[in-house]
């Protein structure tokens, strides 16, 4: 079971490094800057409708793309190999919705003063499909890696999700509108009597959540919980494991 285990945290981790390596076919369809370029010209863009979509999947799976396929998140797993320091949610989780309200506010602002959707494009702004097709646009991907490695490095762990993600609060919003339907969805279960809080699920977590009292309150349920698994693979006692139901 054990090696079950490791060998899923390295596939996951495999495909985070993997997404980070196709930044540059990818960027656009992730950038926050598009959909105001957009949205000027009411245009809808691609990166509009994968957050659109990331909201959509995160009904029924969470921020299971956070933890399985953000470049992102594979970017911040590998500092996390040189600052594996812990932060303190509370303290910056508030930054992320500081970013984000304004600039949905001006996406909308935008499409209003450009009278509306006129033209949906997928692949608006870049080459076939492919984000950086020239220097001017490789100089910028660089610009935004720069930009998500500061907070993990200065910070830790996955620092740049609790300030600086603009896609986490689809998500969010997604698992509460389930949370309030209450419909069956992906989650982490836990048996707690199983426990013997050894603390190992919360010093793996990349997300810096307290698995550990989680666990002790029967209910492993956190916004910042980004289902990657990191918790199950390292409970010696199979505490917690992945389930589809409703929750409590």
């Amino acid at each position: 079971m054990k090696t079950v285990m490791k060998t899923r945290q390295k596939v996951r981790r495999g495909v985070l490094i993997a997404s980070l390596a196709l930044f540059p076919v990818t960027f656009y369809w992730l950038s926050p800057a598009v959909p105001l370029q957009g949205a000027a010209e009411g245009v809808l863009a691609g990166s509009l409708i994968v957050f659109g979509l990331l909201f959509l999947q995160s009904l029924l799976f969470g921020r299971l793309f956070c933890g399985w396929a953000c470049p992102a998140g594979g970017l911040q797993e590998l500092t996390a190999l040189v600052r594996a320091r812990r932060v303190n949610r509370r303290r910056i989780n508030w930054i992320k919705y500081l970013v984000w309200l304004p600039w949905l506010a001006t996406v909308v602002f935008l499409f209003i003063r450009a009278g509306g959707v006129k033209q949906v494009d997928p692949f608006y702004r870049t080459w076939h499909g492919i984000s950086v097709a020239d220097w001017q646009g490789a100089i910028t991907a660089l610009i935004v890696l720069v930009v998500l490695f500061i907070p993990a490095i200065a910070v830790g762990r996955r620092a740049t999700c609790h300030t600086l993600c603009w896609m986490a609060p689809f998500m969010i919003l997604g698992r509460w509108i389930r949370d309030q339907f209450a419909w069956p969805s992906l989650r982490l279960a836990v048996k707690k009597e199983r426990c013997t809080a050894c603390g190992q699920c919360t010093e793996a977590c990349p997300m810096s959540i307290g698995v550990t009292d989680l666990v002790q309150r029967g209910r492993l349920e956190s916004t910042d919980c980004i289902l990657c698994g990191s918790c199950v693979d390292t409970c010696p006692r199979r505490v917690i494991r992945y389930s589809f139901s409703k929750g409590k």
